[in-house]
This record gives C-alpha cells, sequence and structure tokens, in this order.
C-alpha cells in the first residue's frame, strides 16, 4: 500500500490495474515515467538559474568589469609615460642600451629562438611568457629560459606536441645516449611542457578551465573525452546549422598512399552545396600530407583554407570539415592530441568525414560518432559511387555479373566495367546511332602526322598506342571520343605512364579531338560520360 502511495505521489500512477501487470512491463512503465519526472525536474531547475542569471545581470557586469579594467590599464601606462618620450632605436643600440629600451618598451615579443638575441647577452627579463609550448622543442626552450628571471609556461599537453624531423631525431638520439641522460631530457620525445612537468612533478600549475571558442556540444566531446569534464563552456549556442554531423563515403577501399579522392569528391559535390558552406569561414583539416595537397588543389581558387591538422593548431574557423582519409582508421589519424586539435578548430559546425567501411574496433573516431549519433545529431550517407567500386574485395559477385553483361574486352576488370557501362549508356534511345571498339591505334585515329613534333609522331605512330576506347557513329563510321581509364597506381603523377598521358592528350588536342579520362578513384562516370555525350550531339546538331 505504502508503495502504491509512493508511485502515484512521485510518477502520478493513479491506475491500481498497473501494479496487476507483469514485472517486466512495470519497470518499463516506472523508467518512462521516472524519466518524464526528472526532464521536468531539471526543465524547472534551468528556469530558476536563468531567472537569476537574468536579475543578476551577468552580461552587464561583465561589460562594465571590462570597461573599469581598461580604464585603470590605461590610467597606469599615462602616469608612467605620459611625461616622458620614447626614443627610436637602432639594431645596434638595442643591444648597447638594453636597460634603457626595456624602460621605453617593457613587452618584447619574440620567438623562443630569438629571445637570446634580441637584447644583449647578459640580459635578463624579470618575466618570460612562452605560449603554445607544447609546440616548442627542447632546444629553443631551453635559449628563452636561460634569460628568465621567472617565467611562465603556456600550453596544453592534450594538444599536439612539436614535430621533430628524422635527422634530428637521429642526432639527439645519439646525444642522449652518450651522455646517459634523463628521460624528461629526450629530445625526440618531449616539448618544452612536457619535459618540464617530467623534470618538475610539484610545479604550480593552473587549468584554463573556461572555454568560448567551439559550439558547447562540439567542445563537450572534447571534455568528456580529454579532459575528464574539467572545462567550464562558456561558449553560446548557434542555432543556425547543426554542430556535428558525420559523412559516410559508399562501402570500399578509396584512399591511395595517405590520400582520398572520394572523400575530396564528398566535400566538394555534396557536403559543401548540401550544408550551404559556399560563403562561410571554412577550414578543412586532415591528417596527411597528401590528402592536404589534393584538396588545396582541389579549392585553389576559392576561400577554403585547407591543411594538416598539425598546421591548423592555434587556428579557428566557422566550420571545420575533417577528412579522415583512412579506409581503417590508423593510430596516427586517431591519435588523441590530433583528434583534440582537430575538432576543437571548429566554433560553430564540425563534419566528420570517414570511409563508408564498418568501424569495428574501439577507437576515438568512433568515440565521436557515437556521440554524435547519441546527440542525435545527422548522419549522412554519401550519394557518390563509382562503377569501379565493383573493384572492391566483397564486390566480387556483383562484378563478375555486371561484365558479364557485355563479356570481356580486357585482361584488366577496370577496363571490362568501363565497357560494360558504356555499351549500357549506348543502348538508350539517345545515343542508340553509337557504338564503341575497345583498344583503338592512335595511328588509325590520326592519319596526318604533319603537327606532331618528332617525340609525338613517333609516340602515334607505335602500334601499341592506343585508346582505350573509342565512341563512334555507327552511321559514317565517324570517330567522336576517346575514352581513357587510369589506374591510380600505373597512372599516378610522376610515372612513365602519367607522361605518356600527358603526350596522347597533347597529341589529340592538336586534332580537336574530345578525350575523356575516368580514373579508378574518381566518381559519378555515368553522368559524365552522358553530359559529354548530349555536348559532343549538341555541338553537332548545331553545326
Amino acid at each position: 500500500m505504502i508503495k502504491r502511495f509512493l508511485y502515484w505521489l512521485k510518477f502520478g500512477i493513479k491506475d491500481k490495474t498497473f501494479f496487476l501487470k507483469p514485472l517486466e512491463e512495470i519497470i518499463l512503465i516506472s523508467q518512462s515515467k521516472y524519466y518524464q519526472s526528472k526532464i521536468s525536474e531539471l526543465t524547472q531547475e534551468i528556469r530558476n538559474l536563468e531567472g537569476k542569471l537574468d536579475k543578476f545581470a551577468f552580461d552587464q557586469k561583465m561589460a562594465a568589469y571590462t570597461d573599469i579594467s581598461m580604464k585603470l590599464f590605461k590610467a597606469a601606462l599615462y602616469s608612467k609615460y605620459s611625461h616622458r618620450k620614447r626614443k627610436h632605436y637602432s639594431l645596434q643600440e638595442l643591444r648597447r642600451q638594453s636597460d634603457e629600451f626595456v624602460k621605453d618598451y617593457p613587452i618584447i615579443l619574440s620567438t623562443t629562438y630569438s629571445l637570446r638575441n634580441c637584447l644583449c647577452d647578459n640580459f635578463s627579463y624579470d618575466y618570460v611568457i612562452i605560449d603554445e609550448a607544447s609546440q616548442a622543442d627542447l632546444a629553443t626552450g631551453a635559449l628563452a629560459l636561460s634569460c628568465a628571471k621567472n617565467a611562465v609556461i603556456v600550453g596544453d599537453t592534450k594538444q599536439l606536441p612539436n614535430v621533430v624531423d628524422k635527422d634530428m631525431g637521429i642526432i639527439t638520439e645519439d646525444i642522449f645516449s652518450s651522455y646517459r641522460l634523463k628521460e624528461c631530457y629526450r629530445y625526440s620525445t618531449n616539448s618544452l611542457l612536457s619535459s618540464l612537468l617530467a623534470l618538475f612533478p610539484t610545479i604550480p600549475k593552473t587549468l584554463l578551465r573556461e572555454h568560448y571558442r567551439c559550439h558547447p556540444k562540439i567542445i563537450e566531446f572534447c571534455n568528456q573525452k580529454f579532459y575528464n569534464n574539467q572545462l567550464v563552456i562558456l561558449s553560446q549556442n548557434t542555432p543556425d546549422r547543426q554542430p556535428l554531423i558525420i559523412y559516410r563515403t559508399s562501402f570500399g577501399n578509396h584512399a591511395r598512399m595517405k590520400m582520398n579522392q572520394r572523400q575530396i569528391d564528398t566535400i566538394r559535390d555534396e557536403i559543401i552545396p548540401k550544408e550551404k558552406l559556399h560563403d562561410l569561414d571554412l577550414g578543412i583539416v586532415t591528417p596527411y600530407r597528401m590528402q592536404t595537397n589534393a584538396l588545396q588543389e582541389a579549392f585553389k581558387d576559392t576561400a577554403i583554407i585547407a591543411d594538416t591538422v598539425d598546421k591548423f593548431q592555434g587556428r579557428e574557423n566557422q566550420v571545420i570539415i575533417l577528412s579522415t582519409v583512412d579506409n581503417e582508421i590508423t593510430e596516427f589519424t586517431d591519435n588523441p592530441n590530433r583528434l583534440n586539435v582537430a575538432i576543437s578548430r571548429a566554433k560553430e559546425q564540425l563534419i566528420l568525414v570517414v570511409n563508408g567501411n564498418d568501424i569495428t574496433r574501439d577507437s576515438n573516431i568512433s568515440d565521436l560518432i557515437h556521440y554524435t549519433e547519441y546527440q542525435n545529431f545527422t548522419v549522412v550517407q554519401s550519394e557518390l559511387s563509382s562503377i569501379f567500386d565493383l573493384l572492391y574485395k566483397g564486390y566480387e559477385v556483383e562484378r563478375k555479373r555486371y561484365i558479364h553483361k557485355s563479356g570481356k574486352v580486357s585482361a584488366f576488370d577496370s577496363e571490362n566495367l568501363m565497357y560494360s557501362l558504356i555499351k549500357e549508356v549506348l543502348s538508350s534511345e539517345k545515343f542508340i546511332k553509337y557504338d564503341v571498339l575497345s583498344h583503338f591505334p592512335i595511328r588509325n585515329l590520326i592519319r596526318d602526322f604533319s603537327l606532331l613534333d618528332t617525340d609525338e609522331r613517333k609516340y602515334a605512330s607505335n602500334p601499341l598506342t592506343h585508346l582505350d576506347f573509342l565512341i563512334y557513329n555507327k552511321l559514317g563510321k565517324i570517330p567522336i571520343l576517346g575514352i581513357e581509364v587510369d589506374g591510380f597506381e600505373y597512372h599516378q603523377q610522376g610515372s612513365i605512364q602519367a607522361d605518356r598521358d600527358q603526350m596522347k592528350d597533347a597529341i589529340l588536342k592538336k586534332y580537336n579531338f574530345p578525350i575523356l579520362r575516368f580514373s579508378t578513384t574518381g566518381n559519378s562516370e555515368r553522368k559524365r560520360l552522358v553530359d559529354k555525350l548530349n555536348k559532343i550531339q549538341s555541338f553537332k546538331e548545331r553545326y
């Protein structure tokens, strides 16, 4: 009886038949009622706190506090400098008259490397403040400390450390081993910040807890994952756009040599137009330099900034797109410091681009995906696909079935897939007058070599130099379009085949003969082919 009274009082359950239900159903109903009650309780608490804050007028008081602080600061500067004229110093005078110079200009801005040489050799600063100390290496950090009476070290052990190049790492490891130094002095694995923390474990430390940059839902992931909920998040919600979105590319191994063209295409052709990012402050970050180079090339005529996560440290953008590149997330990409930096560059929105393969292992990236899903933010399956996706492991049956429709014409399945696609497109009523030939020799296409130089003539006349496919008008046997299939490894930039491709393109350009290249790392082959045929057909109809 008492239990029924408590349930009625706490959850409003008045139905007597409730207690006649099976235990499992009673538990489910009770849980549902509990959450409803808890939500109501928390909502009321939020209203009470908001009411107190409104009465306190926090924003107005903070503005008044800032104004008074600035007035006091300016008054102090005025009392110190209003009655003395500050002179201009030459570079030589900086070193000869250092004591006089700092009286006129008491704050010196410098790199850790150069600070020691800014003034005279025996000069010591009252305080040296080293910012981004996790990025400062031991050698230059020691130089800065060598001229400091007191030092304030500012940095974050949860962000990326300085990068030590391979040659310097070898040199410093030899020195470290020869002199049997303490681990905290190992140059190749320590930043100035990590070294000082290891060397002086009881040194006074203060966590800069207040966070103002990122949308609360973005930084909350970092707060839970990396900072043990120690951050006080003071940034505001921006309701115009979702703070977190995930885009999954199609299943397959799209990454090649730390570069993923499918993710670049997804960013350019889907994410930017669908999320309306054209006129926003947009940055794209990625773990790898190869992907960065490809992104910078793809967006070279835009205001979009693309760089590695390491280079983005200390920067921010309204929207950040994180291209993970990997087919299967690697330890390098999943490094907690690297991911923390990447996420916390986004002020209003973070868009994560990952491969469509299942992420089987537990990782920081998978935690970010789970967090996004739990917060009920959008997970988008990319619509970009490629005929060459059938080359990937797991598509053997579909690949065999697709090729079987038109038959094999090559030892390479990439060409067989393209042949099947071409035949499929040409079977439509609009293009029924066209047909296709495979491995068509260039010397049979070009009869007059007078426009070619010696090297081009030699290449074009070689019987092995051919177009992978030639589309022609069946009615007059007139060639209209050449098609090439470029496998990534065989045709990659800098290879012998890439040079041959350039020469082939240059030869056909001299004769105004169109050619369409399809990379096995590309997408939307059907659309590109149909668009090209429509363009050729439209041109011929007009002329």
